[in-house]
């Protein structure tokens, strides 16, 4: 057996976890063809094939098997090594925290994040924005802000808040059908939602739900489309309720829908919880919360 590469177990563990080539490539940072080499230099170098390589994925050989179990091994030790150094480094608060979470989280903590800043010049926060929640344990991100708890037993979570939602329109939608409006006669009133694929959003089937609502006349694939949409006349549509006091001339059509209440929950690897960095910012984004609850007051 030559000498083994041990950043290609690395990236055998990524096959391994992501099944395709081209997934463990987008998680790598490598193109497809270079992490195809890579795998052609480690079976060179073990001497043994371990992946036959189809069009709808990577099956591993039997001896493959083994090695990948060995480097998901080391892809676990290797993160725990790097917890420990974080963990080292925690007496000052300095470095990248990536923070995971959805659209209309992620509207609310870009346009509120500006003052921590100030407050820690040397911590920079990359904000993730993706409706598939990140993998703490493997770092994908450090915290994640969900309305859902999480199940994963190596995650310390806590709850942050509540995020809750409302019917809005424009000033030129409320006024051409305020009546229908004050009514909630929805016959005839154009409104604003998501596309198809994205139908059975709880937001969306509520909408949907209106009695004599017709359907979205303008469906889009993201959250903040609705928004554009909304504010510039197009019908009404559910929004985060922040957003109230925030977009320009939104009116509103129904201030509260509790059955849409989100609680918001943040977590993150228990190993990282005592890092300043990460600290500084769960102590934030929790003030930003209590804000918000007590401007709702």
């Amino acid at each position: 057996m030559k000498h083994l590469n041990w950043d290609d177990l690395r990236l055998l563990a990524l096959i391994a976890q992501e099944g395709t080539l081209r997934g463990a490539a987008r998680r790598a940072g490598l193109s497809p063809a270079t992490l195809s080499r890579r795998l052609d230099q480690l079976e060179e170098a073990v001497g043994q094939k371990l992946v036959e390589r189809h069009q709808g994925g990577c099956v591993p050989t039997t001896f493959g098997v083994d090695m990948f179990a060995l480097a998901e091994q080391m892809s676990d030790i290797a993160l725990e090594v790097e917890h420990a150094q974080a963990r080292q480094n925690a007496s000052s608060a300095s470095g990248v925290v990536r923070i995971n979470t959805d659209e209309w989280l992620s509207y609310f903590l870009t346009t509120r994040f500006a003052p921590f800043h100030d407050a820690y010049p040397d911590v920079e926060v990359e904000i993730v924005t993706s409706h598939r929640p990140y993998n703490l344990a493997r770092r994908e991100a450090d915290i994640a802000i969900r309305p859902y708890r999480p199940e994963q037993l190596d995650l310390v979570a806590r709850q942050v808040g509540t995020l809750s939602f409302g019917l809005y329109g424009s000033q030129a939608i409320a006024t051409r059908y305020a009546e229908a409006i004050a009514n909630q006669n929805w016959t005839g009133v154009p409104f604003v939602g998501f596309d198809e694929p994205r139908a059975e959003f709880q937001s969306d089937q509520w909408l949907r739900a209106l009695p004599g609502a017709p359907a979205p006349w303008m469906r889009c694939s993201y959250g903040l489309g609705i928004l554009d949409g909304v504010t510039h006349g197009a019908g009404l549509g559910v929004l985060a309720s922040f957003l109230a006091s925030e977009a320009h001339g939104l009116v509103t059509a129904i201030a509260h829908i509790p059955e849409l209440d989100q609680a918001i929950w943040l977590s993150m690897h228990r190993t990282v919880r005592t890092t300043a960095r990460v600290r500084a910012v769960v102590d934030f984004v929790g003030l930003l919360f209590a804000q918000y609850h007590e401007g709702e007051d």
